[in-house]
C-alpha cells in the first residue's frame, strides 16, 4: 500500500514538472520573441538616428553638396533628417536674418561631405568634442557593449534582408561605381548596410579613404571613429582650402584663416600662424602671373618682393590646410588599406580629376608654353607637374618634378614642397598600380 502511494506521489510530481516545463517553454518562447522584436526595434532606431551623424549634433558644421555649394551653420540632428541653422549677415540698417535649412533623409544622397572645422570651435565646443571622442575611444579600447550592438545591427540587417528578399530586392546593396581611366578604372562606394565586419576591424585605427566629390577623387586619411549605414566618421583628418586673397597696398595688412600678410615698400610678408604648412600656388599681378609653387612651414615667415601692378588686382592663390572631423557618405567613398602618409604628406590632398575641366586644360597649355619659353623656370615646372598629377598622368608629372628639383635653387622654398609632392605621387602610383604608366609602357 505504501509503495502504491509513493508511486502516485512520484507520478504527480513528474506531471507537475512536465506542466511547469511546458509553461516555462511557452514563457521562454514569448520572452525570446519580445527580445527579438526589441533588438529589431533598437536596430531600426539606430538607423533612423544615425549614430555617426549624431556626433555632429549641435556643433558648427559645413555641409558640402554635390554641386560644390557649401553651407555653414549649427547642425541639429532630427528624427527624420537634420537642420542647419545660420544667419545672413546684416547689410546697412537691416538686422541679421536667421535661416533654418532642412535636410530630409532622402536629401542625404546629395551630400558630398560634412565637415567640423576644429579651428572654428569655441572653448565649450572643443571640450564637448574632446569628451565625445574620449567616450568613443574608451568604447573602442575596451569593447564594452560592442558585441551587443553588433548583434543588434546584424539581427536587424537579417530581417531587413528577409523582407527585401521577399520583395525580390537585393540587400545589402553594393554601391560600387567604376570611374574609367585610360588603361584601367577606379572604384568608389561601399556596401550600404549598418553592420560591416571589415569596418568593425578598423574602428579606432587610421584608414585611408578614397572620397568622390563631383568629378574629383580625394585621398582622405584619418581615424575611423564610427560608421552608420549612411556615413563614415573620420577624425584627425585634414583638408586643403583653396583661398584667393585680394591684396591691396592701401590696406597694408590682413589675415585669412592662418595666413597673415603685410605689404610694405614692395615687400609682401606672409606669416603662417597655423600648425600645418601653407601652400602658396601663384600670385596674379594685374595681367601677369608669377608661379610660386612653394611651402611656408608652420610658424614661419616668407618675404616676397613684388611691386604693385599699375592696373588690375593683386591676387594671391594659396591652399590653407585645416584639421577637420568629417562625415563621408558611404556611397561616395571606399576604405583603402593603403600606405598611411606621415607628417605633412598626410595633410596634403592628392586629388585626382576624373574629368579635367576646360580651365585646367587651358592652365596646362599656359604652363607648357611658359616652360618652353623658359625651361629653367622651376616654379612653373612644379605647377605643371602638380596639374598632371591631378589628371592621373603620373609618369610625366614625375619627370617635371625631377626637372624642377634638379634646379631647386630657383624655387622659393628650395624644393621642399616639390619634394613632398613627388613623394606623395610615388605613393599614389604604388597604391593605384600605376594604371596610366603601365598603359603607356
Amino acid at each position: 500500500m505504501t509503495g502504491k502511494i509513493t508511486m502516485d506521489v512520484l507520478t504527480m510530481i513528474l506531471l507537475e514538472v512536465f506542466l511547469a516545463l511546458r509553461f516555462l517553454w511557452i514563457v521562454g518562447l514569448f520572452l525570446g520573441l519580445l527580445v527579438a522584436i526589441g533588438m529589431f526595434a533598437l536596430g531600426m532606431k539606430r538607423r533612423r538616428q544615425d549614430r555617426a551623424l549624431r556626433l555632429l549634433d549641435a556643433f558648427p558644421a559645413v555641409i558640402e553638396h554635390e554641386d560644390g555649394v557649401r553651407q555653414a551653420g549649427v547642425l541639429r540632428v532630427r528624427t527624420r533628417g537634420a537642420t542647419l541653422e545660420f544667419a545672413v549677415p546684416a547689410t546697412g540698417h537691416s538686422p541679421t536674418a536667421p535661416i533654418t535649412y532642412l535636410h530630409y533623409h532622402a536629401e542625404f544622397a546629395t551630400i558630398n561631405a560634412i565637415y567640423r572645422f576644429i579651428d572654428e570651435l569655441d572653448k565649450s565646443d572643443s571640450l564637448r568634442r574632446q569628451k565625445q571622442l574620449d567616450a568613443v575611444n574608451d568604447f573602442l579600447g575596451r569593447r564594452q557593449g560592442g558585441a551587443f550592438w553588433q548583434w543588434v545591427d546584424r539581427w536587424t540587417d537579417w530581417w531587413i534582408g528577409v523582407w527585401m528578399g521577399l520583395r525580390g530586392l537585393e540587400f545589402p546593396q553594393a554601391y560600387f561605381d567604376s570611374h574609367p581611366l585610360t588603361g584601367g578604372s577606379l572604384l568608389t562606394g561601399l556596401v550600404g548596410d549598418a553592420y560591416n565586419a571589415l569596418l568593425e576591424m578598423n574602428l579606432g585605427k587610421t584608414v585611408v579613404v578614397r572620397h568622390l566629390a563631383g568629378q574629383t577623387l580625394h585621398r582622405r586619411q584619418g581615424v575611423l571613429m564610427t560608421y552608420s549605414h549612411r556615413f563614415l566618421f573620420l577624425t584627425g583628418a585634414s583638408i586643403s582650402e583653396r583661398v584667393r586673397i585680394h591684396l591691396s597696398p592701401e590696406k597694408k595688412a590682413g589675415q585669412e584663416l592662418t595666413l597673415r600678410w603685410l605689404w610694405q615698400d614692395e615687400r609682401l610678408k606672409i606669416q603662417n600662424l597655423g600648425r600645418y604648412p601653407l601652400l602658396l600656388d601663384r600670385i596674379e599681378l594685374g595681367d601677369q602671373v608669377q608661379e610660386l609653387s612653394m611651402l611656408v612651414a608652420a610658424d614661419d615667415t616668407f618675404v616676397l618682393h613684388v611691386a604693385p601692378p599699375s592696373r588690375g588686382p593683386t591676387i594671391l592663390h594659396t591652399q590653407i590646410i585645416r584639421e577637420v572631423d568629417m562625415l563621408l557618405p558611404r556611397r561616395r567613398a571606399i576604405v583603402r588599406h593603403a600606405a598611411k602618409l606621415p607628417g605633412h604628406l598626410a595633410a596634403m590632398d592628392p586629388s585626382l580629376a576624373l574629368k579635367p575641366s576646360h580651365q585646367q586644360e587651358a592652365e596646362e597649355q599656359r604652363l607648357r608654353k611658359e616652360l618652353q619659353r623658359r625651361p629653367d623656370n622651376a616654379p612653373v615646372a612644379v605647377a605643371l607637374a602638380r596639374l598632371l598629377a591631378q589628371k592621373g598622368s603620373w609618369r610625366e608629372a614625375e619627370q617635371f618634378y625631377e626637372q624642377a628639383l634638379a634646379q631647386a635653387r630657383n624655387l622659393p622654398d628650395l624644393g621642399e614642397r616639390a619634394q613632398l609632392e613627388l613623394d606623395q605621387l610615388r605613393v599614389r602610383r604604388a597604391e593605384e598600380g600605376d594604371i596610366k604608366s603601365h598603359h603607356a609602357t
